[in-house]
């Protein structure tokens, strides 16, 4: 018998497979290809709130694990995933600039963050009539290379069950679970938005809002961190970037629309005057729950039955320290934060 199954090899299930393995927990992960929220997500981190100028919940504690977390997987992976950089806030008017200098040099939670000072733009081709301002602490992970990588080394060893997750053929026992000849003692759902349609979970108030993101080739344009306006747009290599993201709740599904894509384009040449190219285009649905916090616990009824999910568009800040929470919760009778707990929709 093993200790866990794992449902799902998104950002939460490989990085809670992740702390397994280094606490010498054996688990095997039942999952496929397929265009995930985690698939197509930017992998960007920042811990402000760029719309309100507010601080994100927990930020400086989850960039410290995230950072040692994914440097970690670089080591076990042999493959480049993060990259740190400054993200610029493009202004919309004077307002801004007033609520930007006030917030970064009197609040003391966004002090460590925000650069009380207003730029000018950071590229001579980004428009930014009333400056930008400067968060500090930000950066990208490369999200699907992560993903690629860690399916790979689960293969060699012989961690991954290449399958669509059926819930008939799951047998709940008395002290452990039986899966298609596999035992384990807990099982963990971190199967994202297929979550509505989880027999023991479902009931827990998720939404899936999709999500449309484009990688573009601008040739030339030599921009070297991340810049923000209604859409931002990140730095890659060789001149490509990612643009992103819209948020669309009308239809709920993971194919490329004309209508998300000219959003993005929209937005992006309100402050781009270069020539580009769109190389990629990306849809998919990010798991939210109503109170923007995950969703993290036991079963109410069933002691072997675990979730680990919501981690909406903030995944790469959360997944680390969240599986992390989970652990201690499932192995050392931990207590988790009460605004992660599922507990608080019972």
């Amino acid at each position: 018998m093993i200790d866990y199954l794992i449902v799902g090899q998104g950002l939460a299930g490989t990085c809670l497979a992740n702390k397994l393995e280094k606490e010498n927990k054996s688990f095997k992960i039942i999952d496929i290809v397929s265009n995930s929220a985690s698939f197509v997500s930017s992998g960007m981190f920042n811990p402000v709130v760029l719309k309100r100028f507010t601080p994100v919940w927990n930020a400086q504690k989850e960039i410290d694990v995230l950072l040692k977390e994914f440097k970690n997987f670089e080591s076990l992976l042999n493959v480049k995933l993060v990259y740190e950089s400054d993200l610029y806030r493009i202004f919309a008017n004077e307002d801004e600039v007033k609520t930007w200098i006030k917030k970064s040099s009197k609040n003391e939670n966004l002090i460590p963050f925000l650069d009380p000072n207003v730029h000018q733009s950071v590229n001579p081709y980004i428009k930014a009539d009333y400056g930008m301002g400067r968060v500090k602490h930000s950066g990208k992970i490369f999200v699907r290379e992560l993903l690629r990588e860690y399916r790979k080394y689960l293969i060699t060893k012989h961690n991954l069950i290449d399958d669509v997750f059926d819930f008939n053929t799951l047998n709940i026992l008395e002290n452990s679970i039986e899966y298609k000849g596999v035992e384990a003692a807990k099982v963990v759902f971190c199967d994202g938005y297929a979550l509505k349609a989880n027999p023991y979970f479902s009931y827990l108030p998720m939404e899936g809002v999709k999500g449309e993101t484009m990688v573009i080739h601008a040739n030339g344009l030599d921009l070297k961190d991340i810049v923000k306006s209604k859409v931002f747009v990140m730095p890659m290599e060789n001149d490509y970037y990612y643009v992103g993201a819209t948020y669309y709740y009308r239809e709920v599904d993971d194919i490329v629309s004309e209508e998300g894509q000219n959003e993005l384009i929209n937005g992006l040449n309100k402050f781009l005057n270069y020539d580009y190219r769109i190389v990629k285009k990306f849809a998919g649905i990010r798991p939210t729950v109503i109170d923007r916090r995950p969703l993290l616990g036991r079963h109410p009824k069933l002691k072997n039955i675990f979730i680990f999910n919501g981690l909406g568009s903030r995944g790469v800040m959360l997944a680390p320290t969240m599986a992390g929470e989970l652990y201690e919760y499932m192995e050392n009778i931990s207590e988790l934060q009460a605004e992660v707990d599922i507990n608080r929709f019972n």
